[in-house]
């Protein structure tokens, strides 16, 4: 590069993000493997620190929704209710007597219900996705009807008793519960008044079988997981002696046993044909086991196993369709890991990012700061200038030994976790957003410090935001979890705040994945600047709401999930990317070209098909724009950085670029805005489909004339030097700060002996 181009980096390791350990995965959907994947198909993660992610399979895996929770809570346990022509519903349970169930759309709990029985080790749906079944310490089974529809949760009934915890726990279709206890013992309870298997509505709630698993010799033995086979019939267990059993469930008797694990195996799933029965725990490795026939009998037999994980699994799940072929794991290393069902003991595997979609840091280029936030922490520190700024070349950049300060520390009182936070550009005040109230502070230098000062606002404390940022250093535009749209002027002695128009529903409603997923509808993204803001929805609606006129413009409906925008000042344009890493630029609407048929620029008109492959193929998604000088943008993702010379065309010495091969650890099929009988057409039909909801200008083979460098500057350039990183901005001029993750603490794995060789 030439060296008007040079920038000096600041590499900052000194944000103390940490991520809470997977507790559970669940897929929203059963596995068929006769039909196609389901456009609507979610994974849900949970996580020790209460979080709750939901995850999108498609374009190489991208989080699509956080659920933060409260100060020192957990989740334990998920459960999905699919009921047909009904949205999805998201049941909890975290070390408490409660079930929860989730409003997904606005991020708030929509019922806790409370079983009176104990507290719930765990939880489980019937295949008719009518009735909960929750396990208890007590030894208690609570029956809970769910049939009402959103937000209906009844007591049913209390299960027979017995002494020991109720550790795991899975149904038999609608009629049998099935659980896994402490004492080392599976009980079977009768589930269902109307069943007549059991031949006679007598035992509706009595316990019918018990069966043990082998003794430990040191202490007592715990049976971890259960898992049932519809299609063969069998119960399989995990326990605490790192054995996996195979017992037939019409006798209660072993069928196979095998010591696999060398300690606890926590978690169970199985593919489509419950052929195949997957195991992981304490010592890091999954285990694979196949029915397989030999001499006209039929037996299990441990086929595979595989070291993906740096510590204990503690969840494990998977689904199996026509598009997908998904098995995932997570546990105490924090990241999903995301390999294949059927070819397990041969395929590759990918690591989902730890960093979440809804980054947790900012920086202020005006008071050179770093702000990052977490539960109910938000901490401040300031950088120094590096040597690089100050002359010197940009290869010493910032290796200053400690050049930064921790200036704030800000810990607020309630257990709401925040949501959001926004520094004014003069880096003066500090908004705290959280679900259910906005908080401000005003930041005063004092001493090397910032002396923090509440500023009251009433309306504010009453009101809660999911994003907000600010308009110019007094005035902020917030979205409440319910989608309203305020500015609120913080200088104003009165208070005022002014709800800006209702956006219009732009979504296509008629779609499976908007009727079953809300969220799609909902806001997700928000930049704000002196003339107006700009909003994305999930489903890739993006529109532009102008301060003065109050009209709302809606800029573009693409067929794909927005992960990052933002307003280029000095080019008067909003930049976005999307999940399938395509970038879109677009002129920021006025009253002069309010009548225009598209508002895409000239430079995305001309590009935006025809980026790097080196971009378009990163798996990692773009999660924050900034402007450089001379119109260069940098956009940065979890494991890269990279940035365009928006003077200048992308060189046109190849072809459109290609998709992405499929390699069977994402979803590549394009159902994910198909109408409800439109799930069996051929691919070029679906990709018509795409075409004609398409708002944007038709991209032309023939690029016209192309504008390229002429002095030797770069158009595009990308490093995967950094990384993981948690955030990246301008910290001046000629500077940008990279704020990387630093090296995760974890607890110690499980030992395993090592042998010489």
């Amino acid at each position: 590069m030439p060296k008007t181009n040079e920038v000096a980096v600041h590499r900052a390791r000194f944000v103390d993000f940490q991520q809470g350990n997977i507790t559970a995965l669940a897929f929203s959907h059963v596995s068929n493997s006769e039909k196609l994947t389901p456009s609507d198909l979610r994974l849900a993660v949970g996580r020790s620190d209460g979080q709750i992610e939901i995850w999108n399979p498609r374009n190489s895996w991208f989080q699509e929704l956080t659920i933060p929770n409260g100060f020192d809570r957990s989740i334990e346990g998920l459960v999905w209710c699919n009921e047909p022509n009904e949205p999805l519903r998201l049941f909890s349970i975290g070390g408490s007597t409660v079930v929860t169930e989730w409003d997904i759309s606005t991020g708030l709990p929509l019922k806790n219900y409370d079983c009176n029985a104990g507290v719930i080790w765990s939880i489980a749906i019937n295949r008719s996705q009518t009735r909960l079944a929750v396990g208890c310490d007590n030894g208690s089974v609570v029956l809970i009807d769910i049939s009402g529809g959103k937000g209906y949760l009844e007591h049913v009934a209390l299960l027979q008793k017995q002494e020991s915890r109720v550790l795991t726990i899975t149904w038999k279709n609608d009629q049998f519960v099935i659980g896994g206890c402490a004492d080392g013992r599976i009980r079977i309870w009768e589930a269902d008044s109307s069943s007549t298997q059991t031949g006679s509505k007598q035992f509706y709630g009595r316990l019918l079988h018990t069966m043990k698993v082998d003794k430990s010799k040191k202490e007592s033995t715990l049976v971890w997981s259960v898992l049932y086979l519809p299609l063969k019939d069998q119960i399989v267990t995990g326990d605490s002696t790192g054995a996996v059993k195979f017992w037939d469930f019409k006798y209660a008797t072993l069928v196979q046993s095998f010591k696999t694990h060398s300690a606890d195996v926590l978690c169970l799933t199985t593919n489509a044909s419950n052929n195949s029965v997957f195991s992981a725990g304490v010592d890091r490795k999954i285990y694979q086991m196949k029915l397989e026939t030999k001499s006209k009998t039929v037996s299990w037999a441990v086929t595979a196993n595989r070291l993906f994980h740096n510590n204990d699994i503690r969840s494990i799940a998977s689904f199996e369709s026509k598009g997908a072929d998904l098995l995932v794991s997570g546990g105490v290393e924090k990241k999903i890991v995301v390999c294949n069902l059927s070819n397990f003991e041969n395929c590759i595997y990918n690591k989902l990012s730890i960093v979440p979609s809804n980054v947790p840091v900012l920086i202020n280029e005006d008071q050179r700061l770093v702000c990052s936030w977490k539960e109910q922490v938000v901490k401040i520190w300031y950088v120094g200038q590096s040597d690089a700024a100050a002359g010197a070349t940009a290869a010493a950049a910032a290796s200053e030994d400690k050049n930064y300060k921790l200036v704030c520390k800000l810990s607020l009182k309630d257990q709401e976790n925040i949501t959001h936070c926004a520094l004014s550009p003069d880096g003066q005040v500090l908004v705290v957003g959280r679900l259910t109230t906005t908080k401000v502070f005003f930041l005063q230098p004092q001493n090397d410090k910032l002396k923090v000062t509440k500023l009251e606002n009433k309306f504010l404390l009453v009101t809660g935001s999911k994003l907000v940022d600010f308009v110019d250093n007094s005035k902020i535009c917030l979205i409440t979890p319910e989608d309203e749209i305020f500015t609120v002027d913080l200088e104003e002695d009165h208070q005022e705040s002014f709800e800006l128009p209702e956006l219009s529903n732009a979504y296509i409603t008629s779609t499976t994945a908007a009727m079953k997923l809300p969220h799609l509808e909902k806001l997700h993204l928000l930049r704000a600047s002196s003339n107006g803001a700009v909003v994305a929805r999930p489903c890739g609606t993006v529109e532009y709401i102008d301060f003065e006129t109050k009209q709302v413009t809606t800029l573009i409906k693409l067929m794909s999930f927005i992960t990052a925008i933002s307003f280029l000042p000095n080019r008067k344009t909003i930049i976005l990317t999307t999940a399938e890493n395509k970038i879109f630029e677009f002129d920021t609407p006025t009253t002069e070209n309010a009548e225009a048929a598209s508002f895409q620029t000239r430079w995305s008109f001309q590009n935006s098909e025809y980026l790097p492959r080196s971009f378009v193929t990163q798996k990692d998604k773009c999660l924050g724009i900034f402007e450089d000088q001379n119109n260069r943008v940098w956009f940065w993702g979890v494991s890269w950085l990279c940035n365009f010379n928006l003077n200048y065309d992308i060189p046109n010495n190849r072809k459109k670029p290609k998709k992405r091969s499929h390699d069977g650890l994402t979803i590549n099929d394009a159902s994910s805005f198909l109408q409800n009988d439109q799930e069996e057409k051929e691919e070029d039909e679906i990709m018509e489909l795409e075409k004609s909801v398409h708002m944007l200008s038709k991209v032309r083979d023939d690029r016209g004339e192309v504008k390229l460098s002429a002095d030797g500057e770069s158009t595009f350039f990308i490093t995967e030097k950094f990384k993981p990183i948690l955030c990246a901005g301008k910290l001046s001029e000629n500077e940008i700060g990279i704020v990387e993750v630093p090296i995760l603490k974890s607890t110690a794995s499980f030992h395993l002996p090592k042998y010489d060789t």
